[in-house]
């Protein structure tokens, strides 16, 4: 059995999240907003993170719940599983070379600025991409449209050009 959904099933899910917070909890989705809260926790007297206390903690719990989810699932999922080989003749893209303990303070410096970084532009890609369209945000819709043309010409043009 493939442990991976397949894109027609996932997709809809995630869209259908979005609505379902919307309607039923009038909460956002978002990722970025646990990295706030934690801040929020471990710097208690900086003001912008102050307001985000109150409002954000169920995010940090979603969060942390994909992540004890995450590490649950390596227990019952082989990681010869993970490995996706020659996806559309295009290569491979997730080697088990990447995921080593050496490269783990690499993935925690990392996150830490993504995290920051999402937070300082008030939300992820993912975020303007998913929620933001969603809510018919024009500015969205926008970085969304830019974001897939910046993709494309990176993947079409920039990455032959490296690789």
């Amino acid at each position: 059995m493939d442990p991976l959904l397949p894109w027609y099933f996932a997709g809809p899910l995630i869209g259908l999240i979005v609505p379902a917070l919307l309607f039923l909890r009038e909460k956002q989705f978002g990722m970025s907003s646990s990295f706030s809260y934690v801040l929020s926790v471990l710097l208690p007297r900086c003001n912008y993170f102050k307001s985000v206390k109150t409002t954000s903690k169920w995010q940090f719990q979603f969060a942390l719940g994909i992540i004890c989810s995450a590490i649950v699932a390596r227990f019952f999922i082989d990681a010869d599983d993970l490995i996706i080989n020659d996806l559309n003749s295009v290569g491979t893209y997730i080697t088990k070379q990447v995921y080593t303990v050496e490269n783990s303070l690499v993935f925690f410096v990392g996150g830490i600025f993504i995290g920051f970084g999402a937070r300082y532009a008030n939300g992820c890609t993912a975020g303007n991409c998913i929620m933001g369209v969603s809510q018919f945000s024009l500015s969205s819709i926008v970085a969304t449209v830019a974001f897939f043309v910046a993709g494309l010409i990176t993947a079409q043009f920039i990455n032959p050009l490296i690789f």
